[in-house]
């Protein structure tokens, strides 16, 4: 089963190696293709599709699009629903089987899918420091993950302020020490939705 994905991020931005590795600890029989990094969400909305139809005409079995809600681009409206409208409406015209075709988009970024359970993030810090630090804590709904990468940034300062926290580094990390994905998909819906479609399409 190959599978690709199509990112929003820079190239080698820190979320290709995030969504890769999640994706590989649910199914590891997954053969994911290197990750297509768009640079930004703007030319995933407006190129995605035909870099999608390149990954159908080369082998992959389904694609992923990967994006974050926030920010939006040149005073740009919409949310993920918009996106998803104008993603399928691109997708159908260029003839594409929109059922091997995932469109997760992250309620905020992908920060959000860190900090709903706190584990992966105190097991990353506690590496750190022989100090004691206070409980992070889960971020059970989309109220508590709002600006998520501030929340981990605060947190960081408050309590630890000798370290600089660098997402091209630490995302991966955090995510590495998660003992599992159960509580994160639980309380947040885009991991969920990305976990869920994961373990449909995972051969048995």
């Amino acid at each position: 089963m190959k599978v690709g994905f199509i990112l929003e991020c820079q190239t080698g931005g820190p979320d290709a190696s995030v969504y890769k590795y999640v994706a590989e600890k649910i199914c590891p029989v997954l053969v994911i293709e290197k990750p297509q990094t768009m640079v930004n969400k703007k030319r995933l909305m407006e190129e995605g599709p035909f870099v999608a139809q390149t990954l159908f005409e080369s082998g992959c079995d389904y694609v992923f699009f990967i994006w974050d809600k926030k920010p939006r681009w040149e005073n740009q409206s919409g949310n993920c629903c918009t996106d998803r409208e104008a993603l399928t409406n691109s997708l159908g015209f260029l003839g594409i089987d929109v059922t091997k075709v995932f469109l997760c988009c992250i309620d905020e970024m992908l920060e959000s899918w860190l900090i709903a359970d706190g584990r992966g993030f105190m097991s990353w810090i506690r590496s750190k420091t022989p100090h004691a630090l206070p409980e992070f804590g889960d971020h059970k709904n989309m109220a508590r993950q709002a600006s998520p990468k501030d929340i981990i940034k605060r947190y960081v300062r408050d309590h630890y302020p000798t370290w600089r926290y660098d997402d091209y580094e630490d995302n991966i990390e955090i995510v590495k020490r998660l003992p599992d994905f159960n509580r994160a998909a639980r309380w947040n819906d885009s991991f969920r939705y990305f976990k869920e479609r994961i373990e449909a399409i995972c051969p048995n």
